[in-house]
């Protein structure tokens, strides 16, 4: 992908001498940005802009073209592509809109485009999309007129709106971070964020690595790719509300949104999610400074007031502070003028003025082997301290890089004077102490959660005991022609050698009493049918039921309560007081997906879920139970054992493997596991499987 950013020759295709021809504009950021190639601008119409010969047509350029930037009506771009595929033109910028966003018409044009690119070996940005650009090498190919040459960085930005990325861009050329690399990705119908990842991981000029994405093309293999990315990775995900294809039928599909899918998958990739361009901003601001290694921090400032408002943001993200050295103090003590400062840390330097006395205290805390960080709030309402401001963040920045540990620097300075370290800051920079303390948060979150295990593997060695007897109980379903009932799911659970509370289906009241003295006594009567999946919110179940007589007052409500009853389920009752769920589904971005929390009647109350990849092993679904927040309670407690969670790990790893194993089922969901007050074992009690049947009005969410 290189030549996309550092190409010796461009051809930009759609200009004219017409004084609002967007095409010039193009020309023109290449020439400001200092663009040192090739320029070849091509249009209908021959003539010049701004020096540069017009040529009519890509295949009249006679010399070689690395990228063609193509800015003309949609219905001439598949030809275009076609002719720089002729001249061996392989890479290409399509900012054109009027595709798939137009409507029907523009889908077809797609397929063109793509058939004309595909067949010419051409891989290209877009379309719809604003441009590129690298500010070392100078390309800079969006369609409109930038304001300013922008502050090289080590950051790439990969956006999926053009606006969005230019305004990142802007803040960060304004915090004394920069950028290296921009992309707009628009359509994403050739190249999408799995290539600019793949790219970007391996590129030496970037070291952090930020996407603006309102969608997935390749999810699934986006956050995988991500876990083996040794450089951060900021996500702004957005169009996330709640506008479904169909009202969400079970707990499994309420709980798994798309959007609940992206934050528990990016948190286990170990992307920093972030909603807004002011939170990308910190996120790039915190990775653009050294590595902090540990949770030791002193705090230095100027300003009593701002060291006890940066102890209590350092308190609340679970910083410490040190005692400092001897020597530090004693550095201190002889510059202090008035004598009346408070030593220790955080430290308010009070009455010390003078920047090179500063920088050596500075210094001395770095040296110290216990101290992991430093939070300096720069204080100043003086004028005449504005150079000074711009050099103490200069040499700050430098300190931090020789001795690898990271200074967030907070500057408390007048507004006239925000403006001039804007523009001429050379190292991030904070204007709020929490948002400084926060950053590096993150960063320290980020550097001790690396990890570089897959998302999802294959699975456990014995799943080939079940898949045939799975796969026949599949068919049978499919062959049907009706979404499994209660007692099919159940039946596929122990083919599954996941425990069930004892059960048996009855279509009389005799075969009740028959299935309840198999079972044993107390019962619970479940009324099955197609229209039942919350059967306990339509009065659909009837609990504790003790004896026979019991038995036939709960029969007689059933029956006289619905009227498609497939048969009654006449289950043991068990007695617990913690459930948990154990679901999965085919995530229309991501694929399978498997998750867990808290279940029964409360879990889209609590909302307490996990969320990984499927398949999972055993460890990967331990960590997922482990994940919880109220994985407390599933711990030993004034008399109760521990719960089963090795029953639930076996249940996320089993249903992990049958969704990934086949694409037949939509949906399954085991809610809820019981887990049991006194001896901690554990049973499921309920399920569901909804299968893609054919001829489905409801297609996969």
């Amino acid at each position: 992908m290189d030549p996309l950013f550092n190409p010796r020759s461009v051809a930009v295709v759609g200009v004219s001498a017409s004084k609002d021809n967007l095409g010039k504009n193009i020309i023109k950021n290449l020439l400001n940005f200092g663009y040192q190639g090739k320029i070849y601008p091509v249009g209908t119409r021959s003539g010049e802009v701004e020096g540069f010969r017009i040529y009519s047509a890509i295949t009249e350029i006679p010399d070689a073209v690395d990228v063609a930037v193509i800015l003309t009506p949609a219905r001439f771009v598949p030809e275009i592509v076609a002719q720089c595929g002729s001249r061996n033109v392989r890479w290409g910028v399509i900012q054109t809109a009027g595709f798939r966003e137009s409507g029907t018409g523009g889908i077809a044009l797609e397929k063109k485009l793509v058939d004309a690119a595909n067949r010419h070996g051409v891989h290209f940005v877009g379309p719809n999309c604003l441009g590129v650009m690298d500010t070392t090498t100078g390309f800079s190919v969006p369609f409109i007129v930038l304001p300013s040459v922008y502050r090289t960085g080590n950051v790439a930005i990969m956006a999926q709106s053009g606006g969005m990325g230019l305004s990142l861009a802007e803040r960060l050329n304004t915090s004394g971070v920069g950028f290296g690399k921009f992309v707009s990705l628009g359509n994403k119908l050739n190249l999408d964020e799995v290539d600019y990842l793949k790219y970007l991981m391996e590129d030496p000029k970037t070291n952090i690595i930020y996407f603006y994405l309102e969608d997935f093309k390749r999810g699934r293999e986006f956050v995988q790719l991500a876990v083996e990315s040794s450089k951060p990775i900021i996500l702004h995900k957005s169009n996330t509300s709640p506008v479904s294809r169909t009202i969400a039928q079970s707990h499994t599909a309420a709980l798994a949104t798309d959007d609940r899918v992206v934050d528990y998958l990016t948190r286990a990739a170990n992307i920093v999610r972030v909603n807004s361009v002011s939170e990308a901003i910190q996120a790039a601001k915190a990775f653009s400074m050294p590595e902090l290694k540990g949770k030791n921090l002193a705090v230095l400032s100027r300003s009593g007031g701002h060291a006890v408002v940066a102890a209590d943001a350092c308190g609340e993200f679970g910083f410490c502070f040190p005692p400092l050295g001897k020597e530090v103090l004693q550095e201190i003590r002889r510059h202090a003028r008035a004598g009346v400062i408070q030593l220790g840390n955080p430290l308010d330097l009070g009455d010390i003025y003078d920047l090179n006395v500063y920088f050596g205290i500075v210094e001395q805390v770095l040296e110290q082997p216990d101290i992991d960080g430093i939070v300096h709030v720069h204080v100043s309402h003086m004028a005449e301290e504005q150079d000074a401001t711009r050099k103490l963040l200069g040499e700050l920045g430098r300190l931090a890089d020789k001795y690898r540990k990271p200074i967030a620097v907070v500057l408390e300075i007048p507004f006239d004077q925000r403006t001039m370290i804007e523009k001429n800051g050379d190292y991030p920079f904070f204007f709020d102490v929490r948002e400084a303390v926060q950053a590096l948060a993150i960063q320290h979150e980020h550097h001790s959660k690396r990890q570089k295990e897959p998302l999802f593997v294959v699975g456990e060695g014995d799943k080939h005991l079940w898949f045939d007897e799975a796969a026949a109980w599949l068919k049978s379903r499919q062959e049907s022609g009706q979404q499994p009932m209660a007692h099919d799911a159940l039946e596929l659970l122990e083919i599954l050698q996941i425990p069930t509370a004892p059960w048996k289906l009855a279509t009389s009241l005799e075969g009740a009493r028959e299935a309840a003295e198999q079972v044993g006594y107390p019962v619970v009567l479940k009324a099955v049918g197609a229209s039942l999946l919350h059967k306990s919110d339509r009065g659909g179940v009837v609990v504790n039921v003790e004896d026979s007589a019991a038995l036939k007052r709960a029969w007689d409500e059933l029956i006289s309560s619905f009227n498609d009853l497939e048969g009654i389920l006449v289950q043991k009752m068990i007695f617990g007081m913690r459930e948990m769920i154990a679901g999965a589904k085919r995530d229309a971005t991501f694929g399978p997906v498997v998750l867990t929390g808290l279940g029964g009647i409360w879990v889209e109350v609590l909302k307490d879920v996990s969320i990984r990849l499927a398949p999972v092993d055993r460890n990967q679904a331990m960590e997922m139970i482990s994940d919880l927040s109220g994985a407390v309670l599933l711990e030993s407690y004034r008399g109760l054992k521990p719960a089963d969670t090795a029953l639930v790990a076996k249940a996320l790893v089993r249903i992990s493997q049958l969704i990934d194993r086949f694409p037949e089922i939509r949906e399954v969901e085991i809610n809820p596991i019981l887990l049991c007050d006194q001896d901690g074992a554990g049973v499921a009690v309920d399920a569901r499987v909804l299968l893609e049947m054919k001829h489905d009005e409801n297609p996969v969410l």
